[in-house]
């Protein structure tokens, strides 16, 4: 079991800096995400929307998290990661104030358009960026903070309906997430530039400034091929080692959380909870708002556990117990039982919120090389995004062809598959370094093999450790 005791107080002032970005960007993500939910009805009946216009003005958003998460890459990799994520508050703000205005139709569609821009672009960056910046002994639980601040958010976008009680006042509603962009870049003002990225560009003097205030004692990189050129490197990375079998299980993973069923369970709730029996407006955002609150306290626990005890475990355990949660669900579809259905739901949200839903982050922030983090890490969060935006499109379509029942036995499905991966595939990555995971993925490591639990491989000649 990893030592994780309390870091002494330079180096914690570091990891709550750190941590304060990853939460703004988790914020950002999880109210852009969810804030529509408890507002949907009133806007299909504002602009007259049908079950197919509503998708639609939800999955707008979505769609544009993924061409957002395209673009991080590149955008990553030339200008820095501070700027892909001052690009990303400063979008996701714009989206907001527009909101706020209370637009029609066609304004409330651009506004979801840009803010779905600035959400891709956060919620491949801001992970990234914590695992380059966190010593190993805390990076599980620092990268976590991402997903922690998914839950909150999401809770926030439940709570506000509620709190408000207005359908009427769904642009301040929504709009009120505008003050999650203004604290990220008070959070960029507080942190350096990634020390990996400054090294790779070159810059050593300022990646050695930079290493010191994020608190790491010892030199955390050592320079690569410059980033002005990186198709060479790129092209070489991707034959070497592991690389393919890496990123396609990073991609796996996105997908297999997205089509478990949790972006159709937190964008359409009320509705879900109105189908199992509940009475249309406060009992539905009241059981809804139960459900975050679950998902919130779930995902700390997460945060306690990935750095104790592991990843591998979380991953089984809540790939079982997310199964029969779902199968629960159907059940109390079956009996007509609302209140069985409620509490399954908060089984397999609980589970989620410490298996799929932090580790997918977690993984990908530490397995994919450091030659290709920026486009791989953009690759596995636009096939999160492209999933996500599937779900997002079908979810009540499907509800209505195949019944609640058939749609979650489906995602209890999906689950089976995510136990699966992680029992036969999911490598265990507690406590190891960067520099010491690449070195494994590079030498053609199974993923297996890849834990840190197994003998260090030899390192295939002339590669360079640049890694924290």
């Amino acid at each position: 079991m990893t030592d994780i005791s309390a870091p002494p107080a330079r180096l914690r002032f570091a990891l709550g800096r750190v941590g304060f970005l990853n939460t703004c960007a988790g914020l950002l993500f999880g109210y852009s995400t969810a804030s529509i939910a408890g507002w949907l009805d009133e806007i299909g009946r504002e602009f007259a929307l049908d079950t197919a216009g509503k998708e639609a003005a939800t999955v707008t958003l979505v769609i544009c998290c993924f061409i957002g998460a395209i673009a991080a890459g590149p955008l990553a990799r030339r200008f820095g990661r501070r700027m892909a994520l001052l690009c990303a508050f400063a979008l996701a703000g714009a989206g907001y104030a527009l909101t706020l205005t209370h637009p029609g139709l066609t304004g409330l569609l651009a506004a979801r358009v840009v803010i779905g821009l600035a959400v891709g672009l956060s919620s491949m960056v801001a992970p990234m960026y914590a695992g380059e910046a966190t010593p190993a002994k805390y990076r599980g639980s620092i990268v976590s903070l991402f997903q922690l601040a998914v839950t909150v958010g999401i809770l926030a976008a439940y709570a506000v309906p509620l709190w408000m009680d207005d359908p009427a006042q769904w642009a301040l509603g929504i709009g009120l997430g505008g003050l999650v962009p203004l604290a990220g870049l008070l959070a960029l003002w507080l942190v350096p530039e990634s020390p990996v990225w400054l090294g790779a560009s070159g810059r050593s003097a300022e990646a050695d400034t930079a290493a010191r205030k994020l608190g790491h004692e010892q030199q955390v990189w050592l320079p690569r091929e410059p980033s002005g050129k990186p198709l060479a490197a790129i092209a070489r990375a991707w034959r070497q080692g592991s690389t393919v079998a890496v990123l396609g299980l990073c991609c796996t993973l996105f997908i297999l959380q997205n089509l478990s069923g949790i972006d159709g369970i937190l964008y359409y709730a009320p509705s879900i909870f109105t189908e199992l029996g509940f009475s249309a407006g406060t009992a539905a955002l009241g059981a809804t708002f139960g459900l975050g609150l679950v998902n919130v306290i779930a995902t700390i626990i997460a945060i306690k556990l990935v750095d104790r005890i592991g990843r591998r475990p979380l991953a089984i355990t809540g790939s079982l117990v997310m199964v029969a949660g779902l199968l629960g669900v159907v059940a109390a579809q079956g009996l007509d039982i609302p209140v069985l259905g409620l509490v399954s739901l908060c089984l397999y949200i609980g589970a989620f919120a410490i298996s799929l839903g932090p580790l997918p982050y977690v993984m990908m922030s530490e397995l994919v090389p450091s030659t290709i983090r920026e486009t791989g890490i953009a690759m596995a969060s636009a096939t999160s995004w492209l999933f996500n935006a599937l779900v997002a499109f079908v979810f009540l379509s499907g509800v209505a062809t195949f019944g609640l029942d058939g749609v979650f036995l489906f995602f209890a499905a999906v689950c089976v598959i995510a136990l699966v991966v992680s029992v036969v595939w999911l490598p265990e990555t507690r406590g190891g370094s960067l520099t010491e995971i690449e070195a494994r993925v590079l030498a053609g490591s199974s993923l297996r093999g890849i834990s840190t639990t197994h003998p260090a491989p030899t390192r295939p000649e002339g590669s360079t450790d640049h890694t924290v």
